[in-house]
């Protein structure tokens, strides 16, 4: 039997989270937006944290909201809805690599860095370098074992939450001949000495995300900071990618399209005769279209949850709605611009920030053409 009906938890979280979308996020993602505030908003951290918004998937013995994929994403979509990059920085701390093969002892002693209600922390991927992005295998950060230590050198790029992170999980390489095979992940806390942070990059969207560059000068860990065993860096990776598709790129697409298209509502519901202006069918037929795309890529979002949850082969169907939904928000962004025109970039209608935010969501966690990659390499297996 398949059903659509919500939970009453889900539907719980769902207006916990729309709640404060509207209490907490808009006003304050709009000033980031246009650089009215500079400094990274730790205040709206903590009370997300106090909510439960922050850490969602992480279980809750460990402080974490214990929600599956599918609860996380449509809290991550009405989030997503307030402000992008904010959404963006819950799904970071949402999934960690140390759930997927860290110890009993490692997430003991790591997860609450991140997941600690009065004090929390957020996460960092440092996967992508200046020559490694969708191809993992270019990857030279290199991971040398010297005694029961490993010494990392290297710099990473592009790194969300790169510089303010209180936990790194840094993807580096213990034989670079061995390609992907020789990738490893290990945990590295800030404050580890030779861990730095590097420029913070300037974006055109997702301005609430700080994004950075990451050094790692002979930084001295203890075997026990590894993840997994040596080559597994690249599986884990993936997993984690894979999670980041769903929650990342398809629920914070969704988010971005419904905030874009509420907009253009507003806008016409406005005018000086709104019936007759709704009513052309040059605007009605583009609101169907609208409303269509954010309701079958929500769908899609929801289908990747739901199979991956229940531990199913998932990585075709996320991939699959990582480019849909991404492309989706785009295009409806776009459009939406389009409809409201030089109001757009006004206060009221800030539509030019859903356009900004958008673009970036076919570019990260492996760019569009990787996910159509993957889908069709399985088309062509079967």
């Amino acid at each position: 039997m398949i059903g659509f009906e919500l939970s009453e938890e889900q539907k719980q979280w769902q207006s916990t989270a729309r709640d404060f979308v509207e209490k907490e996020i808009k006003t304050l993602a709009w000033k980031i937006d246009k650089g009215l505030i500079e400094e990274f908003h730790w205040p709206l951290i903590n009370k997300m944290a106090q909510q439960g918004l922050l850490s969602l998937g992480v279980p809750e013995k460990f402080g974490g909201s214990g929600l599956d994929l599918l609860t996380s994403a449509i809290v991550v979509e009405e989030l997503a809805v307030g402000d992008a990059g904010i959404a963006f920085t819950t799904s970071l701390n949402s999934f960690l690599p140390l759930m997927v093969a860290g110890t009993e002892e490692q997430k003991e002693e790591f997860i609450p860095l991140i997941s600690n209600k009065e004090k929390p922390g957020l996460s960092a991927f440092a996967l992508t370098e200046p020559n490694a992005g969708s191809d993992a295998s270019g990857v030279i950060t290199s991971a040398r074992h010297e005694g029961k230590h490993y010494v990392l050198n290297g710099e990473k790029c592009f790194i969300s939450n790169g510089d303010v992170a209180t936990l790194y999980t840094v993807l580096a390489t213990v034989d670079k001949a061995k390609g992907v095979r020789g990738i490893t992940a290990f945990l590295v806390p800030w404050g580890t000495e030779g861990l730095s942070r590097g420029k913070r990059e300037t974006k055109m969207g997702f301005h609430s995300n700080h994004t950075s560059t990451v050094v790692l000068n002979d930084v001295e860990i203890p075997e026990k900071n590894r993840l997994g065993e040596e080559g597994d860096g690249f599986k884990i990776a993936m997993k984690v990618i894979d999670v980041a598709r769903v929650l990342s790129c398809g629920a914070v697409g969704v988010g971005i399209a419904r905030a874009a298209y509420e907009a253009v509502l507003k806008f016409l519901k406005t005018h000086s005769n709104p019936k007759a202006v709704i009513g052309q069918q040059a605007i009605s037929f583009q609101l169907a279209d609208m409303l269509a795309a954010i309701e079958a890529s929500r769908l899609l979002v929801w289908k990747s949850g739901w199979i991956f949850d229940r531990g199913l082969p998932a990585a075709t169907m996320i991939s699959l709605t990582k480019f849909y939904a991404s492309d989706m928000a785009v295009e409806l962004t776009n459009r939406s611009m389009q409809l409201v025109g030089l109001h757009g970039y006004s206060e009221d209608y800030p539509v030019d920030k859903y356009v900004r935010d958008a673009k970036l969501l076919q570019i990260y966690e492996g760019t569009n053409q990787i996910s159509r990659l993957i889908v069709s390499r399985d088309i062509l297996s079967n």
